[in-house]
């Protein structure tokens, strides 16, 4: 019974430290077993890769943008930035315009004087890595059209052609027209905004006479042109046509 006693003492003084591996008992706490892991370790370590490359953005000015950017890396990476090939510099402070997230992301409270070309630089021990370029962009819509619709005068059956030129901007604004405060929708062949912005309608009814403009839109909002009066008249025609009579003299 002593024996069997003290050999309960050893196991549970010995536990902490040991595992039983088929029915033996392998140390656990440093050692040879550390070493051990401490090599395989070293073996994992691995360079930066690049696994999320920033994108192109735009945004309107004042607004606020993150460019995105996740590296791998063993050890891990440092993530940095580069603006036009040189370092970016940014205060993690609330009140700073430009700031570095955790996940290695760079953010922008307001973008005003930032635009240019983006790379994110991921570093170890081992080496570094670096992302594609990606633009920061502030979108723009200048308020002047550079060509007004005018007014037009048709005859029922005829063509008709309504210019329009919108603002300078960018993006490239759509072009959508109005009539009567209605969007004026394509009608086949019939009626059509050509990529040039122009209202083309082939064959005139009197339905289509009214007042129309044209809108300019991207990102910053829209722009509308001064109103145009398109005018419609049908071809007179005869209600009643004359016939032959016979007068007596």
């Amino acid at each position: 019974m002593r024996q069997v006693c003290v050999l309960l003492v050893v196991l549970l003084a010995c536990f902490p430290y040991c595992n039983p591996v088929e029915g033996g008992l392998v140390k656990t706490g440093g050692g040879a077993a550390r070493d051990r892991r401490e090599v395989t370790d070293t073996e994992d370590d691995f360079p930066p890769r690049i696994i999320e490359h920033p994108s192109d953005t735009i945004v309107r000015k004042g607004d606020p943008a993150t460019l995105d950017c996740k590296a791998e890396g063993q050890p891990l990476p440092t993530i940095k930035w580069l603006k036009d090939g040189q370092p970016v510099t940014a205060s993690g402070h609330p009140s700073s315009h430009r700031m570095f997230l955790p996940d290695g992301s760079l953010f922008f409270l307001r973008v005003i004087l930032y635009t240019g070309r983006y790379q994110c630089v991921a570093t170890n021990s081992l080496g570094r890595a670096v992302s594609n370029n990606a633009t920061l962009e502030v979108a723009v819509l200048q308020k002047a059209f550079k060509e007004n619709p005018r007014d037009l005068t048709v005859t029922v059956g005829e063509p008709a052609a309504l210019q329009c030129d919108p603002p300078r901007g960018y993006p490239e604004p759509t072009i959508t027209w109005e009539k009567n405060g209605l969007v004026v929708r394509n009608e086949g062949e019939r009626i059509r905004v050509l990529e040039s912005g122009k209202l083309m309608i082939s064959e005139v009814k009197t339905s289509d006479a009214g007042m129309y403009v044209c809108v300019g839109t991207n990102m910053v909002g829209r722009r509308v042109s001064e109103p145009a009066t398109l005018s419609v008249y049908e071809r007179p025609t005869f209600t009643t046509k004359p016939s032959d009579q016979e007068v007596g003299l």
